[in-house]
């Protein structure tokens, strides 16, 4: 190798609370900054693909999740605010532009639903190990924001699915 880094050996520096850690990066902080990260990603990914209001909503949305990984990084309620904060204007926004809620469990039919849905999903792997971690005040609005990107999905084309018995 030309070169080698810290985290070439699978450990990286963490912070948690405001305390710097040398965790493992199979570590479940390391697993949960990941799976924000990813969810940022893909709320952004979703915001370029979207018309207005639901490209801003989605935009808020991931500038809620980077505040919450702050929160987490640093223990600073200033973070959950902001998060908290931004999460409120996108609910706001959300439900002027939202019709009536779904019946059933939504099937996105289009990329964009589906780019929305990736995020989503995320989101909620991310509330998985912020739960793991005993990140209750994270994973309660981790929650919250995957509960709004699917009434972003609602808005977007998609098939409701209703199950039926087999015959």
């Amino acid at each position: 190798m030309l070169f080698s880094c810290p985290g070439d050996g699978g450990d990286t520096l963490v912070l948690h609370r405001g305390r710097a850690l040398q965790a493992s990066k199979a570590d479940p902080l390391v697993k949960l900054y990941g799976a924000l990260d990813t969810a940022v990603a893909y709320a952004h990914k979703a915001a370029g693909l979207l018309p207005r209001p639901q490209a801003r909503v989605m935009r808020l949305l991931a500038f809620s999740m980077t505040e919450l990984g702050f929160y987490v990084a640093t223990g600073r309620a200033l973070h959950l605010d902001n998060a908290v904060e931004l999460y409120r204007r996108a609910l706001k926004l959300a439900y002027s532009a939202s019709g009536d809620p779904p019946r059933s469990w939504i099937a996105c039919s289009s990329p964009e639903c589906s780019a929305v849905d990736e995020a989503r999903v995320w989101a909620r792997w991310a509330e998985r190990r912020a739960v793991a971690l005993g990140e209750a005040e994270a994973a309660r609005l981790l929650n919250q924001l995957s509960n709004l990107m699917f009434e972003v999905m609602a808005t977007l084309p998609h098939i409701e699915y209703r199950s039926r018995p087999l015959r």
